[in-house]
């Protein structure tokens, strides 16, 4: 049996999903939310129940009785059912801090849309959640999930990526709410190693894993939310070793 093969087909079912609706429509709008929905289809399939994904927007209060803040509209927020909700409409939810374990971005080509401001963006949601936590022990995910990114330079992705990061160099516990994981296509895979920011100082790695970053990318999504069962069924989870996949660490 070859469980890389059945990692390598949820890269190829999301792209056939993609596909056919690219085949039948000519609105880029519709089109857009449409992969929002293929790809948070296919993460809720894998987590555990006492999870949910949903669109929507993170509100907190603030020291004034009756008033609050807002994120910005959330392409896809992961969170704990577990915790009370504001306002949930079919998946629109509007949600408090506390609740909320994950968000993702999703882009038709991260790299032609911006990847740098896309980070920019995705860091000021994920900063506006994160400050409002009472328990900042947890990192939050901060993923960005792009279908067809041009990958031609690494250099090019790499500066994309670390130049938002060190826009926030002043930022007290950046390393737990920047951007961490970007599938920038179903071969290329960023991820960002905390462990290593307080080691070395080099935490960020780009790998190149044909036609696994999709499914990576989930199954780290998988391993933040519920990490022991991730990690005593690795070979699993992660069915390559991903570290003779490394095209570039900074």
């Amino acid at each position: 049996m070859s469980t890389i093969g059945y990692h390598k087909s949820t890269t190829k079912e999301l792209l056939a999903i993609k596909d056919r609706v690219r085949n039948l429509i000519d609105h880029w709008g519709e089109d857009g939310r449409y992969k929002e929905a293929v790809i948070k289809t296919m993460i809720q399939r894998f987590l555990p129940e006492k999870f949910r994904i949903g669109t929507g927007f993170v509100v907190h209060q603030t020291a004034k009785k009756g008033d609050h803040k807002s994120s910005n509209q959330i392409d896809l927020i992961i969170y704990d059912t577990s915790y009370p909700i504001l306002f949930k409409e079919t998946d629109f939810v509007i949600l408090t801090p506390d609740s909320v374990v994950g968000i993702i971005e999703v882009k038709a080509n991260a790299t032609n849309q911006g990847l740098a401001n896309i980070i920019r963006k995705a860091n000021e949601n994920a900063k506006f959640i994160f400050d409002a936590k009472s328990d900042k022990t947890k990192p939050l995910f901060n993923g960005i999930f792009s279908y067809e990114s041009t990958v031609n330079n690494v250099q090019t992705v790499s500066s994309a990526i670390y130049v938002p990061w060190t826009e926030l160099c002043g930022q007290e516990n950046r390393q737990k709410f920047c951007v961490n994981h970007i599938s920038l296509n179903q071969n290329w895979f960023y991820k960002f190693w905390e462990h290593k920011f307080n080691e070395e100082n080099q935490p960020h790695y780009i790998y190149e894993i044909r036609e696994l970053s999709f499914s990576f990318f989930i199954s780290n999504l998988m391993d933040w939310i519920s990490g022991r069962s991730v990690m005593e069924n690795s070979n699993l989870w992660f069915p390559i070793d991903k570290s003779f996949q490394i095209r570039k660490t900074f």
